[in-house]
């Protein structure tokens, strides 16, 4: 038996009609609808012929976008949050994100790191694995965000088990929560992405963004060759640099998917880690380093999140305008998107957007 997701334009129970076994569905609104579905080869004919069927494709493995093989051996050589500020100009200032909320679909969080002193946490399991963070990935991630914007709310909307895996099926259920609870959030960061490019994946994900949801993506490890999230349209996504501004030799860059947008620090990176987690090297408390575009999309996120607090509610198309408008441009080098992203000119550029 082989298992696939469906992506139909109505409800997807229609597909409980064909030669195969439905073992979930998900539902997205407007956008559509998708099942997990078991049968044999020679039965998918019936459902890519059905014109209620949009697409069918493989379960693919879903993986966190870190590259422990880029870490430097130094102790000392590592980028720190004070890196990330001087580098894309993100001051302590007023803007604290506070009153907004910001999604990591990730591992989980470890809530008890003191990166989260005073920080209101709520986590979401799609898993079945429970609460927690057994991996270390989503507690790295969110700490990024919390240190840019640290009186906003988080969300840990937990898609990888015990094991740092997962696949497109379980990635649905978090996106059907992501459609169902777009009032209870404000920024999404997506630190991961499918081995391919997934129809499935991007048709859900431009869908949420049409909804006006702002999203925040990692542009994937492996040079010209990404996948979904980070290739759909209307994704945001972010390439890795190091704590100089030189592009990581690791970040994907896809042309023909507009992948990236900007670029952040994605190399050496001091992260947070969680208790009993082992993911990147040991340094002294509880914190890790690791280098990918993991860790590039939540320092962008938080100073999302920053922008919001002095823009208002402003819309998905205008923020990512305003950034690439803003992002310092290297110099013969397309990796970078449209540059390095700049918190303090993108501020500014919405300045002169509502002039």
């Amino acid at each position: 038996m082989n298992e696939r997701i469906v992506f139909a334009r109505e409800p997807a129970e229609f597909l409980e009609e064909k030669d195969c076994d439905v073992v979930e569905t998900y539902h997205f609104g407007d956008v559509g609808s998708a099942a997990l579905v078991e049968c044999e080869t020679e039965h998918e004919s019936a459902i890519v012929d059905d014109d209620r069927v949009l697409a069918i494709e493989a379960n693919y493995e879903v993986e966190p976008h870190i590259e422990p093989t880029h870490v430097s051996e130094e102790r000392d050589t590592v980028a720190t949050i004070e890196d990330v500020r001087r580098l894309h100009d993100v001051p302590e200032d007023d803007a604290t994100g506070e009153g907004l909320t910001v999604v990591a679909m990730d591992s989980g969080i470890d809530p008890d790191h003191p990166v989260f002193e005073s920080v209101a946490i709520q986590q979401v399991d799609v898993t079945g694995s429970g609460t927690g963070d057994a991996v270390g990935h989503g507690t790295a991630v969110l700490g990024q965000v919390t240190r840019l914007a640290p009186e906003a709310d988080l969300i840990a909307l937990r898609i990888f088990g015990e094991e740092g895996r997962t696949k497109n099926n379980v990635i649905m259920r978090a996106y059907e929560w992501l459609h169902d609870n777009t009032d209870a959030y404000d920024v999404v960061n997506m630190s991961w992405g499918s081995q391919e490019t997934s129809q499935a994946i991007n048709r859900v994900h431009n869908g949420l963004v049409e909804k006006g949801v702002r999203d925040v993506v990692s542009a994937g490890n492996s040079g010209e060759k990404s996948g979904s999230p980070a290739t759909a349209e209307r994704a945001f996504s972010v390439a890795a640099c190091t704590e100089d501004g030189a592009i990581a030799e690791f970040s994907s860059y896809n042309p023909d998917r507009d992948n990236p947008d900007v670029a952040a620090i994605g190399k050496d990176n001091r992260l947070a880690q969680a208790s009993g987690t082992t993911m990147g090297t040991d340094l002294d408390g509880p914190w890790v380093k690791s280098s990918g575009t993991s860790f590039s999309a939540p320092e962008v996120a938080g100073m999302v999140t920053k922008y919001l607090d002095t823009s208002g509610s402003t819309p998905p198309e205008t923020i990512m305008r305003d950034f690439e408008a803003a992002a310092r441009n290297i110099p013969d080098q397309p990796r970078d998107g449209a540059g390095l992203a700049d918190y303090t000119a993108a501020v500014e550029q919405s300045s002169g957007d509502e002039r």
